[in-house]
């Protein structure tokens, strides 16, 4: 999905509006100590936590079948979200209406909806153990309180694409412009200096470069989430400067002693290039956080290490993801699939496909990586998700009804490719915005429509 088709202005007009209303609301100066809860063990964020690995925290049933499905009025974009306590939530792009909503996981009831200033290519709220939310907006993040109250708005230098909670008092937003900073995850309040990972831009326009972050070009300094180690509260992230030759890997640090009253500082840590480029996919953390792993331009998927950057290996995949590999337990990653490859109507004769969206999976072994498998008669369409049994979830296409193509959600082995079992679903085509499992493994795929389904 590409940026949201809202006019800026009255976005910007939106953010001020709402700005004025968190503040006259529920912003408080006192400091939370342990009343809050680090980020959910559930599907979090964008890409499943902090560390981007796609993993649930917990398995699937062997069999799963549709348990409800809902629309919700408007398109979709980005991943669903889960608290583990039994809500869902899923960002959509409308005129009119709400635009974030929070679904009750047992049977899809709509606990409440509110309006949002949403911008970019991919909204996915943040989620912490009691069910707050830190939501991505057009220039800046809002609280959101589990009830859907509005908590604080923290304008940024551009739309955040990294929101991350460090621990239960702090929160790292990155927007897209490359401004970096940790806050107060209870008030909003700064806890260190902005950091501006791509230099100064100059521009003071908060939407600046925001249509090149779907792809990963280098209008887009910082294109996607930061894979983040909370237990050294190190990220690691893409970042193109304007004007240079080539992007980089980055690696920053937050410094803060939790004992002193003054704020901390994020430090970067190191700087190494990528010569072959890089894409809008978010980097991926390793499980002994030891690599990060980064898909190049020509959609090479690199291992980096988290010490000093260094390159460690490389394997070609054969196509371009535009979404994260997921990260299974034994270290095996299976790759995205490319929105260039969803159905786009009647009339689409996908002349302008770079081609098919396999599903691949690599593992990196000795110091080298290899392909492990490949599905190529599986034509993936959005993130895969992986549990931690060792199986892999993809949604892909299908012949569908009447020549209409529809969409399967596939339950892979994750260490030999083999279907496990497939689910048709229902009524449902066209692009998928993604795909998720929450902590008691029910599964979520939402359709670019704003159809939701969710399996048990």
């Amino acid at each position: 999905m590409g940026p949201a088709t809202t006019p800026r202005v009255a976005r910007t007009l939106g953010v001020a509006a709402l700005a004025v209303a968190f503040l006259a609301g529920c912003t408080s100066h006192t400091e939370s100590g342990d009343a809050r809860l680090p980020q959910a063990a559930s599907w979090s964020s964008v890409a499943g936590g902090p560390s981007n690995s796609g993993r649930a925290h917990g398995s699937v049933s062997q069999t799963p079948e549709l348990l409800w499905s809902r629309t919700l009025g408007a398109p979709a974009i980005g991943v669903a979200s889960s608290d583990g306590i039994g809500s869902s939530f899923q960002a959509t792009i409308s005129e009119r209406g709400c635009n974030l909503f929070s679904l009750s996981a047992d049977d899809g009831r709509k606990r409440w909806c509110t309006r949002l200033p949403t911008d970019g290519p991919r909204i996915t709220a943040t989620v912490d153990g009691r069910g707050s939310l830190f939501v991505p907006m057009f220039g800046g993040v809002g609280a959101v309180a589990s009830e859907g109250e509005n908590r604080w708005f923290l304008p940024t230098r551009g739309t955040p694409t990294t929101v991350t909670l460090l621990n239960n008092r702090h929160l790292l937003v990155i927007s897209h412009q490359g401004a970096a900073k940790v806050v107060n995850a209870h008030t909003g309040l700064d806890a260190s200096p902005e950091l501006r990972l791509a230099g100064r831009i100059g521009t003071d326009d908060r939407g600046y470069g925001l249509p090149w972050c779907g792809i990963g070009e280098r209008g887009c300094p910082v294109p996607g989430p930061a894979a983040v180690d909370t237990s050294s509260a190190t990220a690691y992230v893409t970042v193109w400067t304007p004007d240079a030759d080539e992007p980089e890997l980055v690696a920053v640090r937050y410094n803060a002693d939790d004992s002193a009253a003054v704020d901390g500082a994020l430090d970067v840590l190191w700087r190494a290039p990528l010569a072959d480029g890089r894409l809008g996919v978010p980097a991926v953390l390793s499980n002994d956080r030891s690599e990060v792993y980064v898909h190049s331009r020509d959609g090479d998927l690199a291992a980096y290490s988290a010490v000093d950057g260094s390159r460690l290996w490389s394997v070609p995949v054969g196509y371009r993801p535009d979404l994260p590999p997921a990260l299974l337990p034994d270290g095996t990653l299976v790759t995205g699939g490319r929105t260039t490859t969803m159905w786009k109507g009647t009339d689409d004769d996908h002349d302008d496909d770079a081609g098919p969206s396999p599903v691949v999976a690599v593992r990196g072994e000795d110091g080298s990586g290899r392909e492990l498998w490949r599905r190529d008669d599986l034509q993936q369409l959005t993130n895969p998700a992986a549990t931690e049994d060792g199986r892999v979830l993809v949604a892909v296409r299908t012949d569908g009804v009447d020549d209409v193509p529809g969409i399967a959600v596939h339950v892979l082995d994750g260490g030999s490719g083999e279907t496990l079992h497939r689910i048709e679903v229902p009524a449902a085509g066209g692009p998928v915005s993604g795909l998720s499992i929450d902590s008691d493994g029910r599964i979520m795929l939402t359709t670019g429509l704003g159809a939701v389904y969710v399996f048990d």
